[in-house]
């Protein structure tokens, strides 16, 4: 009883706290002295904004040579998408949210085959035994550490566009100090953060003029990224699952599909 009732008071605790917070970023902010792109998000303390589109907690903040974003979340259907498809920003200098010249990075990036990515069962997770649900929930360090094992064993990729000299396909470990860092800090609370270098972004020369920001989500591809697949068998369809898949409930399928969004404005904080 205790443990529901605790249970219950975090997540009215995490409501009101999300309540209080714009739904898209509204001042300018200097990042932490002591910032450090590591996948934990303690230097950040209270986030500056929740997005209801994405329900993504986020800050941008920049200093005198970087770029950037900081992003929590907990929704098992936002972090199915984003083990699955990453998580895009693209930044518009211009401010119209059009321009072609717009600079694109996604991360993570996973491989397409769905062998080569974390596939992390969580709580909308579909095809389990009520055994198996139990030993999920009772076990959350454990969970904790498997899916930190499986996102540093696929986390290998950026993806660019837009930036002038740049691979459009870059290690983590690259060498032009564009650097994405993720991990979870407990089972389901998951924290990605990532700095820009401020050259790369095309910006106004004017520090006082503002460039939009896009946030996206892409939604998932069911079969394709769960390792799921339709043959024909005597003449009948019949479905193929392969058992280290990730798979997910019914109700939750539009949630998981559906590619979510949204748009900012920011100016650099001097």
């Amino acid at each position: 009883m205790k443990k529901i009732t605790l249970f219950l008071l975090t997540i009215v605790a995490f409501n009101t706290y999300a309540q209080k917070l714009p739904n898209v970023q509204q001042t300018s902010l200097r990042a932490p002295a002591n910032v450090k792109i590591d996948g934990k998000a303690a230097e950040w303390g209270n986030f500056a904004a929740y997005n209801y589109a994405t329900s993504l907690h986020y800050t941008m903040a920049n200093d005198d040579k970087n770029l950037y974003l900081a992003i929590h979340a907990t929704d098992p259907n936002v972090l199915a998408k984003i083990t699955q498809r990453g998580i895009v920003l693209v930044i518009d200098p211009s401010g119209k949210k059009d321009d072609k010249n717009a600079v694109t990075v996604q991360y993570p990036v996973f491989e397409v085959q769905y062998k080569n990515k974390p596939n992390l069962k969580f709580s909308n997770a579909g095809g389990l035994m009520a055994v198996q649900r139990e030993a999920i929930r009772s076990n959350p360090d454990s969970m904790l550490a498997v899916a930190n094992n499986r996102l540093k064993l696929n986390d290998k990729y950026i993806r660019t566009a837009g930036m002038v000299d740049v691979d459009t396909l870059l290690s983590v470990y690259n060498d032009k100090d564009i650097v994405a860092r993720q991990g979870f800090e407990k089972w389901e609370s998951y924290n990605y953060e990532m700095s820009i270098p401020l050259k790369y972004l095309k910006l106004p020369s004017s520090a006082k003029q503002a460039f939009s920001y896009h946030i996206v989500l892409n939604g998932i591809d069911l079969l394709k990224d769960s390792g799921m697949t339709m043959t024909m068998i005597d003449g009948r369809m019949t479905m193929k699952v392969d058992g280290n898949s990730a798979l997910y409930k019914k109700d939750d399928f539009p949630a998981l599909t559906t590619t979510t969004d949204f748009w900012g404005e920011y100016t650099l904080a001097k």
